[in-house]
């Protein structure tokens, strides 16, 4: 027992370890970004309470959000490559506080829409640059665990904001998750200007191996979105992210009318999947480490939509949290490992353009996960929409290891 517990704490301390401050600084910033994330996840509940929209019409201002994500995400990727990733993070962090400091002023609901969609366009064009700064703070060998990392502080700061922001809406009113999540947007931009405004992106060189001569393979392309295979990638990505994204989207209204679950009970539920992330991605991602990592994406892939088969089990609220417990395991192996594969793969001089259209899957995802999920679900039951994920990620398997395997063929023949 005492050998287990001591080769468990030599994991812990081999995975978080080895990163640079820098990486830890820009990570941290990251955190205290998702600290304050209130406004999208209460927005609906926002829209209902004080202009009395129905679950439709809120339904569909949120969209919009996720509409402007898709080209603040395109956005934020160039404007790294050509301002720079701690810049444009301080920019869009200070933008995203102002105007959400605005959007509390909103009376006229003709506003709410356009005002979502600017929003999510500056909201989302941070993400890039975050992420585009901490894959150049290490060199290749470390990068899959600076990004996991990063995924980490966002998931913790996630686990932490909605529920912040639900007491404040409670003791207080809605209009404070606005200046709550604003102001810690601020904070995050002044953190990053204090520590971070010189930032040094680090550049590869012949002695950072098999990563940079993949980034070299690559630096003839013209960008990502002429680029066949990462388009493909994203393609595939996007499939299993809407099947995905449907545990905290539809998927709360079926364990609301089909469980007959209290908002409360649902929000534990859901926060399973950040406290596991919280607690196993590093350790996972250590010990994967030396491994190809399309094929382990493609396993996650896989895990996915096997956890969503175990939403069919008669097992009451032990299915859930076993299913919640093994979509979020597939989640680390699949997303934890492409955003690393991407930014090894992606030319160094646009990697944060890469980032950019692989944050704009994501995005699309968000808008297209409520509707596709709700219409199978209103339509169908909950059956058949547990059904089609676990189809869904059984397909981005398959698409991922095609995928391996062509890159892998490409590779064999040799420089063209």
């Amino acid at each position: 027992m005492i050998r287990a517990a001591r080769n468990i704490v030599a994991t812990y301390r081999d995975a978080f370890g080895g990163l640079p401050a820098i990486t830890w600084l820009l990570c941290f910033a990251a955190f205290v970004n998702r600290c304050g994330s209130m406004v999208l996840p209460l927005l609906s509940l926002y829209l209902l309470a004080k202009f009395g929209y129905t679950a439709g019409e809120a339904g569909e201002v949120v969209a919009f959000y996720g509409m402007g994500a898709v080209f603040g995400s395109v956005l934020g990727g160039k404007l790294a490559d050509r301002l720079g990733c701690v810049r444009v993070q301080i920019v869009t962090l200070a933008g995203a506080g102002c105007w959400m400091f605005l959007m509390a002023q909103i009376t006229a609901a003709w506003l709410l829409a356009p005002a979502t969609f600017v929003l999510g366009v500056i909201n989302d064009a941070f993400r890039p640059g975050s992420i585009t700064a901490v894959a150049t703070s290490v060199g290749p060998e470390l990068r899959r665990k600076a990004l996991s990392l990063n995924r980490l502080m966002m998931n913790a700061g996630w686990a932490v904001g909605p529920t912040v922001g639900g007491n404040l809406v409670e003791h207080f009113d809605y209009s404070v998750m606005f200046w709550a999540d604003g102001g810690t947007c601020l904070l995050a931009a002044a953190f990053l200007f204090v520590f971070l405004r010189g930032f040094t992106p680090r550049t590869a060189t012949p002695s950072d191996g098999d990563a940079s001569k993949a980034i070299a393979a690559a630096a003839h392309l013209r960008g990502p979105f002429r680029d066949l295979h990462f388009l493909w990638l994203m393609f595939v990505n996007f499939v299993v992210i809407t099947a995905f994204m449907q545990y905290f989207t539809t998927g709360t209204r079926v364990l609301k009318q089909d469980y007959g679950y209290p908002e409360s009970t649902i929000f534990w539920l859901i926060a399973i999947n950040p406290l596991l992330i919280t607690l196993t991605e590093m350790p996972i991602v250590h010990t994967l480490r030396r491994h190809a990592a399309l094929p382990i994406v493609a396993l996650g892939s896989l895990v996915i939509g096997a956890g969503f088969l175990l939403y069919l089990l008669p097992l009451g609220a032990t299915g859930v949290i076993l299913a919640l417990a093994v979509i979020t395991i597939g989640e680390v192996l699949q997303m934890a490992l492409l955003g690393s594969y991407i930014n090894d793969y992606a030319p160094e001089r646009r990697r944060g353009a890469y980032n950019g259209a692989y944050g704009m899957s994501f995005s699309l995802a968000l808008v297209a996960a409520p509707a596709v999920g709700g219409w199978l679900y209103d339509g169908a039951g909950a059956r058949v929409l547990w059904t089609c994920c676990a189809i869904a990620g059984l397909l981005g398997a398959i698409g991922f290891l095609a995928s391996h395997r062509k890159r892998r063929e490409h590779h064999s023949l040799g420089p063209t």
